[in-house]
C-alpha cells in the first residue's frame, strides 16, 4: 500500500510539472504573439504616417506655387521637419528641389544645351573623382549615340548594351545609374547626393543648387567667388537669365549654351515615421503646376 501511495504521489508530481511547462509554453507563444501584432500594428501606423507625410509635402508645394512663381531656399518648403514627437513615436520630413541637381537624363540632349549639359556632367563626375568613362557609359545606356558625348569624354565608348535592364531609355530614378557600365558602389556613393533623373530638358534651378553642382554648372565660380555667389543669392535669388549674367562676380561667365531656370516643377519628398520599435520610410518625386496639387511621379515605401 505504501509503495502505491509513492507511485500516485509521483505520477501526481509528474503530471502537475507537465501541465506547469504546458502553461509556461502557452504564456511564452501568447507573450511572442502580443509582440508580433503589437510591432505590426507600429509598422502599419508608422507607414500610414509616412505616407501621410507625402500629402502634407504636397499641400505645402501647393501652396507655395499659389505664393508665387519663384523657387529659392528661403520659402516654407525649404525648411526640414525635425523630429517631431506623436503619439508614440516621433515623424520627420523634408523636401528638397529635385532641380537643384543635375539632371543624369539630360547627356543626351541635342544642341548647344546638349553640350552645355554634358560639360556640367563631366565636371562633376571629375570633382566626384569618377572617370569620363562612366559618362559615356551614361550616355550609351540611356540610348545616345557615341558622337554626342565626345565633346565631353574626348573619346568614344567601346560598350554594349546588351546588359541594360532598360536600354534605349531615360532612367526613371537616380539610383539606376548604379546598374550603368563603369559606375561602381563607391561612383554612385560620391555622385548621389548632386544627381537626379527628370525628364530629358529639364533645366537647373540656380537658385537652389548646391555649391558643388553650381560649380560644375559655372565652372568659373570657385572659392570666395563661389561664396559670394551664394551669399548674394541667398539674399536676394535671381529671377531671369538677364539678371543672373549681371550679378555674377567679376570675371564669371555664363558657359555657351548653359540655361538656367528659376521657378521648379519637380521637388524629392522624404518622410521618415517612428512608432514603438517600427520605422517607415517613404521617399517620392513630385511634379508641381500652378492649379492641382502635385502629382506623385513615383514613391517608395521602405
Amino acid at each position: 500500500m505504501s509503495r502505491a501511495r509513492g507511485a500516485a504521489i509521483i505520477v501526481a508530481m509528474l503530471v502537475a510539472a507537465l501541465a506547469a511547462t504546458v502553461a509556461v509554453a502557452l504564456a511564452g507563444e501568447q507573450q511572442r504573439w502580443l509582440a508580433d501584432v503589437t510591432h505590426r500594428r507600429e509598422q502599419v501606423q508608422a507607414q500610414s504616417l509616412a505616407l501621410a507625410g507625402v500629402q502634407w509635402a504636397r499641400r505645402i508645394l501647393h501652396d507655395d506655387a499659389r505664393a508665387g512663381p519663384l523657387d529659392h531656399l528661403g520659402e516654407i518648403w525649404a525648411y526640414p521637419l525635425p523630429a517631431t514627437p506623436i503619439a508614440n513615436g516621433t515623424i520627420a520630413g523634408t523636401i528638397e528641389d529635385a532641380q537643384g541637381r543635375i539632371n543624369l537624363n539630360n547627356v543626351n540632349v541635342p544642341g548647344a544645351a546638349g553640350d552645355a549639359e554634358r560639360e556640367r556632367l563631366a565636371r562633376l563626375f571629375a570633382s566626384r573623382g569618377v572617370s569620363p568613362q562612366a559618362l559615356a557609359a551614361l550616355a550609351v545606356w540611356v540610348g545616345g549615340e557615341s558622337a554626342a558625348i565626345r565633346s565631353a569624354t574626348g573619346s568614344a565608348p567601346a560598350l554594349r548594351v546588351a546588359h541594360a535592364t532598360t536600354p534605349n531609355a531615360p532612367l526613371a530614378r537616380a539610383a539606376e545609374l548604379s546598374a550603368v557600365p563603369e559606375i561602381d558602389a563607391p561612383a554612385w556613393s560620391a555622385l548621389a547626393p548632386f544627381v537626379v533623373a527628370l525628364p530629358p530638358g529639364t533645366a537647373l534651378n540656380v537658385n537652389t543648387a548646391s555649391p558643388e553642382v553650381i560649380t560644375a554648372a559655372i565652372p568659373d565660380l570657385a572659392g570666395d567667388r563661389l561664396a559670394a555667389f551664394i551669399a548674394e543669392r541667398t539674399q536676394r535669388p535671381f529671377t531671369t537669365h538677364a539678371e543672373l549674367r549681371e550679378r555674377l562676380p567679376p570675371g564669371v561667365t555664363l558657359p555657351p549654351g548653359a540655361t538656367f531656370v528659376f521657378a521648379s516643377q519637380y521637388f524629392l519628398v522624404t518622410v521618415e515615421s517612428r512608432q514603438g520599435v517600427a520605422v517607415a520610410r517613404v521617399r517620392a518625386l513630385v511634379k508641381r503646376d500652378a492649379r492641382d496639387l502635385p502629382r506623385v511621379v513615383w514613391q517608395t515605401l521602405e
